[in-house]
């Protein structure tokens, strides 16, 4: 069964997930996660199945509300409510906690992460990437409880076809993130930041000649309905991740902790494990759809690359002693995958 089918034969799951539900009963703890997705996606239905599993292995103790599309909070909202205690747990993109942690955006750094295998190195809960970045959110009181994949970057247009940096000179491209924004302004391009939901309108209305996003954004939101090319670019890597409000976190039984992290664990691995099959449906269906797929060929690649790394330095100069020790681990992780 196609990830698209399996959306449509979860949709009766999501409608339940959703927090319509009566308070908990006596005895029953409630977490409540927001999310700007719908749960017809599969970071929204990778929600359900954390949601399926804390339930049935809880025996009811712990009941599991979801509030997705944005109906409690936007995206760059959630850290903060999530911190401040506003809700228990939210998903958030990674890019959101870049004003507070600057070193988030070791992901953005130009073609450092640019593999399925380099970036799954460096999400691993043990991994000398993650685990100081956990720590750091932890510190802002969001507990991370898993990393959620969006896949690696790709870069759409609608008239012109982009294979070099110098193709993106003087168009208005959509970013989500300062990071990005200094790519896009660093070869000659004018970077606009839009939110995941105004993207398409903006396309749509021809605000912006292009944009940024994951492979799939580009299904979910039909992109390819306003958007003529896509070059697969996979300059930086987009992840979202599951967050606790700490206090709630420490309140909770040491049962109830274990419980969640073997939840959170398996949902995490699983997710990843399909992102493969996500993103190849998703190129077949910009495709079906009319959309024309550019891959870059070496020497493309290299021009990139060269083009864009001085945008290295400035991620050191804006991260700090975290960015510092977070280049050195992923540099270290390149340097191990090349054989």
């Amino acid at each position: 069964m196609t990830w698209p089918a399996r959306w449509l034969s979860l949709a009766a799951t999501a409608f339940l997930a959703v927090g319509f539900a009566h308070g908990p009963a006596i005895g029953e703890t409630k977490l409540r996660i927001t999310t700007q997705l719908p749960l017809t996606t599969p970071l929204g239905q990778n929600l359900v199945r954390f949601k399926d599993l804390v339930e049935a292995e809880s025996d009811g103790e712990l009941v599991v509300e979801i509030y997705p599309a944005a109906q409690l909070f936007t995206d760059k909202e959630v850290p903060g409510a999530v911190a401040s205690g506003q809700i228990e747990m939210g998903s958030s993109s990674l890019a959101r906690f870049a004003g507070t942690i600057p070193a988030v955006d070791i992901f953005n750094v130009p073609f450092l992460l640019d593999t399925p295998e380099l970036v799954r190195a460096a999400t691993e809960p043990d991994s000398p990437v993650r685990g100081p970045l956990d720590a750091a959110m932890t510190s802002k009181g969001a507990r991370p409880l898993w990393w959620q994949p969006y896949g690696l970057s790709v870069l759409m247009t609608r008239d012109t076809v982009v294979r070099r940096p110098e193709d993106l000179k003087g168009l208005k491209v959509r970013t989500f993130g300062k990071a990005l924004e200094q790519f896009v302004n660093h070869v000659g391009g004018a970077a606009t930041n839009i939110g995941g939901s105004r993207q398409y309108l903006a396309y749509e209305r021809g605000t912006v000649d292009g944009g940024m996003t994951g492979m799939q954004s580009v299904s979910e939101r039909k992109l390819y309905q306003v958007m003529n090319h896509l070059t697969v670019t996979n300059h930086s890597n987009i992840e979202f991740i599951v967050l606790i409000n700490d206090r709630v976190w420490q309140r909770l039984d040491p049962a109830f902790q274990a419980l969640i992290s073997r939840a959170a664990r398996t949902v995490e691995i699983e997710m990843r494990d399909a992102l493969a099959e996500i993103e190849a449906e998703a190129y077949s269906l910009a495709e079906a759809n009319g959309m024309s797929i550019h891959r870059l060929s070496a020497t493309d690649l290299a021009a990139w690359q060269d083009a864009t790394r001085g945008l290295k330095e400035l991620y050191r100069t804006a991260a700090g002693p975290l960015g510092e020790q977070l280049l050195a681990a992923a540099e270290a992780l390149r340097a191990a995958s090349t054989p």
